[in-house]
């Protein structure tokens, strides 16, 4: 495999992860748990978008990008500890 076809399965996943967290926001009902799952979702994106970005070797946009996922994690974890200490 070439840097070409790592890149090309990047950015496919990219667009799976991005339909999935649209579907996920456009759900008729909602789910309990949908707030963590976009989360989950948009820091899946943003790690796809710095393996996508170091394969191109923009390695400081991928360090942003990995920041972004680790915010996007870290929220989840605030909202798992704020419903663990209500119950």
């Amino acid at each position: 495999m070439i840097s070409s076809e790592v890149i090309k399965h990047l950015e496919e996943a990219r667009k799976e992860t991005q339909s999935a967290l649209q579907t996920v926001n456009n759900l008729i009902v909602e789910h309990e748990f949908q707030d963590m799952v976009d989360l989950i979702a948009r820091g899946a994106d943003a790690l796809l978008e710095a393996s996508l970005l170091l394969m191109k070797s923009q390695d400081v946009d991928a360090l942003s990008a990995m920041e972004r996922a680790d915010e996007y994690v870290a929220r989840v974890y605030e909202i798992m500890d704020d419903e663990i200490d209500e119950d």
